[in-house]
């Protein structure tokens, strides 16, 4: 994929750039919707039969009774039971080989270490241990089961499973080489109460992805921890009915991702010491066009974790994303965000750019139907505490690796010399969509800000920053930040034209 059309610019433009920002600076002192549970078992203690007959959540959508189709059902099938214990590791790597369909596989308390990928290619699977045990333990204890996969054959997933009806809780995944746990091409899918995590904070070479369902159906990730992936802790991709829920996310380059999913409730995860919290976006190629996204009751504050993603290896979308954004939203539409926490997310809160501004090109967004455009989002009923948009990028700008966060830094740094102006407003806008050189549109994306707490110090709360028409700006043989600056718009909340009331029809659900 293309970087940012920023990252096309010379060092020396951009270095003459900031040679123009040094000015005096002038001080300024201002500174439910509720779901039944898809639990398939009772929890923790509690006797259960295993694989859950339906594979479905006790309900769907919120108001209408229905549940998610069962591709694959163990109620009529044999069912059988293996338990394995530490040191049989080739054991069960050998019984996984033969897996025959509706088989629980019991973990016992304790570590597990292998030299490959424990890989399922069978339906009705259940993998159940002891426990997820705490974050940083490597070693399973008497009450968790650890999968160790340190020595590991390298490019190689912890967990890699396809296949209908498959449940996975109550252990964790260390380690991996790769990804933890890879879930793709499947259906009916619950992951529940399970920890991926890697030694190393910051580490460029860890796994790339903890929790990872993709190119699949019906899928529950809920009451799971992800710690210190190089790319997504937890990452829902390329999906179609998926809930979310009750997840911690901390030490990832991005805490939890919705990528090209359609119908996602993402309800009362922590997403906090990331990189970037919380990100919904669409990327180009991809024949499914993400929508209908539910994010209610999440806790996105404090992501300003240095981004360590590798530059070669990682999605080059993520790698360019400056520590401090709470939550972004690229080439996404009908996404609806009530009831969270956003605070001291040192870039911007929320921000909402254009697929445009990863991937210029409209044709190569073809294949689900030219998804670039951003549209209907709707921010409201949220608590935004303040400590946000102070300090981006996290102080450390670079023009090579994150153009954007670069370009802002500068842009701001003159805001905050000449007119006085702390910080990043609560939401920015990329003023790209619904088409390119948008100058006459006002909110053409339809972005909706209102009925939010915020913290007495604030200001405006939304700004258009009409990112190609600062870029132009900006880069110009003779850099022009006056011009620059006056190309932003800011905006109060419940002031036109940020003030509208959502969009219709309502989202529909999982």
């Amino acid at each position: 994929m293309n970087r940012l059309p920023l990252s096309r610019v010379s060092r020396a433009v951009l270095v003459a750039t900031l040679g123009l920002l040094a000015i005096p600076a002038c001080s300024d002192d201002d500174d439910d919707r509720t779901f039944a549970s898809a639990n398939p078992d009772p929890g923790p203690g509690v006797p259960d039969s295993g694989t859950p007959d339906s594979g479905t959540p006790d309900s769907g959508t919120p108001d209408s009774g229905t549940v998610w189709p069962a591709e694959f059902s163990c109620t009529d099938a044999q069912r059988t039971t293996v338990t394995f214990n530490p040191g049989q590791e080739q054991a069960l790597q050998n019984e996984v080989n033969e897996l025959k369909p509706c088989t629980t596989i019991q973990l016992g308390a304790g570590t597990f270490r292998f030299d490959n990928a424990v890989t399922i290619r069978q339906d009705g699977i259940t993998i159940v241990g002891a426990g997820r045990g705490a974050q940083g333990e490597g070693t399973g204890g008497t009450a968790s089961t650890v999968l160790d996969f340190s020595n590991a054959a390298s490019n190689t997933n912890g967990m890699d499973v396809i296949g209908k009806l498959f449940t996975v809780r109550d252990l964790a995944l260390w380690n991996a080489k790769k990804d933890a746990l890879r879930v793709e091409n499947s259906a009916n899918v619950f992951i529940q109460r399970i920890r991926t995590e890697w030694a190393q904070e910051n580490n460029p070479d860890n796994g790339k992805y903890g929790i990872y369902p993709v190119k699949s159906r019906y899928v529950l990730v809920e009451d799971s921890e992800a710690y210190n992936a190089a790319d997504a802790g937890i990452y829902v991709g390329q999906t179609r009915y998926t809930i979310v829920r009750r997840n911690i996310a901390k030490k990832n380059v991005a805490g939890i991702e919705i990528e090209n999913t359609k119908y996602a409730y993402v309800e009362g995860n922590t997403a906090i010491d990331n990189t970037t919290g919380l990100v919904v976006f669409d990327l180009p190629g991809n024949p499914i066009k993400g929508t209908d996204i539910l994010i209610t009751k999440n806790i996105i504050t404090g992501n300003n974790r240095p981004n360590f993603a590798s530059v070669t290896t990682s999605s080059s979308t993520v790698s360019q994303v400056p520590a401090g954004t709470g939550t972004f939203i690229l080439a996404s539409r009908r996404v609806e965000f009530v009831g969270n926490t956003w605070g001291d997310n040192e870039t911007v809160d929320i921000a909402v750019l254009s697929g445009l501004s990863i991937e210029p090109n409209p044709v190569l967004w073809a294949a689900a139907f030219y998804n670039f455009a951003s549209a209907d989002v709707s921010i409201h009923d949220n608590t935004f505490t303040g400590g946000s948009g102070g300090n981006i990028d996290h102080g450390a700008p670079s023009m090579t690796l994150r153009p954007l966060g670069f370009l802002m830094s500068n842009l701001y740094a003159y805001g905050k010399a000449v007119h006085g102006v702390e910080r990043v407003e609560h939401v920015l806008w990329d003023g790209i969509d619904p088409y390119p050189r948008n100058e006459t549109i006002a909110n053409g994306v339809n972005i909706c800000f209102v009925n939010n707490t915020l913290p007495a110090s604030s200001k405006e709360s939304v700004v258009d920053l009409d990112l190609m028409a600062v870029t132009a700006k900006l880069t110009a043989t003779t850099p022009d930040p006056t011009g620059a600056w006056a190309e932003t718009r800011r905006y109060n909340q419940g002031v036109a034209p940020f003030n509208c009331s959502g969009f219709s029809p309502a989202l529909a659900l999982p």
